[in-house]
């Protein structure tokens, strides 16, 4: 860009010296800049090399540096180096899986044979029969064996029973004093039948002796009084008359209680 300048009118149209020094000082920076290109010229590559550079439309830059060949790795120009494989990476593990189930065929066991269902129980013959007329001459011989004449007593059994008081072996009826009722239930064993067709004999006896008090005061050294006293020497007329000791009801009588009893059935009364 060029300055303009304004005339000094006392220069009596002279043109100033600027001008000139100007247009000098521009031829020299001209020549210098001419002699800086022929210098860097002389440097610069091959004349290949710049045309090579202008068609790429780049300036060639430095020349890389020779590429090192990796550690482990042969020179490619000798043949009597063998290079070291790389090592495989190591895949990701994760935990070992269980080895699969080992199926061994074995024969098919034979299925055992279901076990026979339980036999039903046999069924119980009824006693006697069941025939009550059987039942009772069955009651009557073991009352005969007693060796005490109920018969003149008008002492007599009956099978079942009884109405006024259900459901016991057997009772001895006490608005009479005559009857013995013998229930069904007691025919289930031979001994319990024994047992208490004696039994109830005994409380016969000991109404038609007719010292009640008397034998009731009998059983008291044994802690019995009463009715209960009359329940437990009846025990004790049975065990004499040859029930099983083992089967009281009321106790075992003892063999100072039994023999006591056994002497009253002799009449012996002091």
């Amino acid at each position: 860009m060029f300055r303009r300048t304004t005339p000094d009118p006392t220069m009596s149209g002279r043109r100033p010296l600027q001008p000139r020094l100007m247009m000098a000082t521009g031829a020299l920076l001209a020549v210098g800049a001419l002699g800086v290109a022929l210098l860097v010229g002389s440097q610069r590559p091959s004349g290949e090399a710049l045309a090579e550079a202008a068609a790429s439309g780049a300036a060639p830059g430095p020349a890389a540096p020779p590429a090192t060949a990796p550690a482990g790795t042969a020179d490619p120009s000798s043949s009597t180096t063998t290079a070291t494989p790389a090592a495989t990476p190591a895949l990701p593990t994760g935990p070992s899986a269980a080895p699969p189930p080992t199926t061994v065929a074995t024969a098919p066991r034979p299925r055992p044979n279901p076990a026979p269902p339980p036999a039903p129980p046999a069924p119980r013959p009824a006693p006697a029969s069941a025939d009550p007329a059987a039942q009772l001459r069955q009651v009557q011989a073991i009352a005969d064996t007693s060796g005490w004449g109920w018969r003149q007593v008008h002492v007599n059994f009956r099978i079942g029973f009884d109405p006024a008081a259900c459901c016991h072996w057997g009772v001895y009826d006490p608005s009479d004093h005559k009857t013995i009722w013998i229930g069904p239930t007691a025919f289930d064993d031979p001994a319990r039948l024994r047992y208490v067709v004696l039994h109830e004999l005994a409380h016969a006896w000991q109404w038609h002796s007719h010292r009640l008090t008397r034998l009731e005061g009998d059983m008291a050294p044994w802690g019995y009084s009463g009715l209960d006293a009359l329940e437990a020497g009846a025990d004790c007329i049975a065990t004499d008359w040859g029930a099983d000791v083992a089967l009281g009801h009321y106790w075992a009588c003892p063999p100072a209680a039994q023999a006591l009893m056994a002497s009253r059935l002799a009449g012996q009364w002091k």
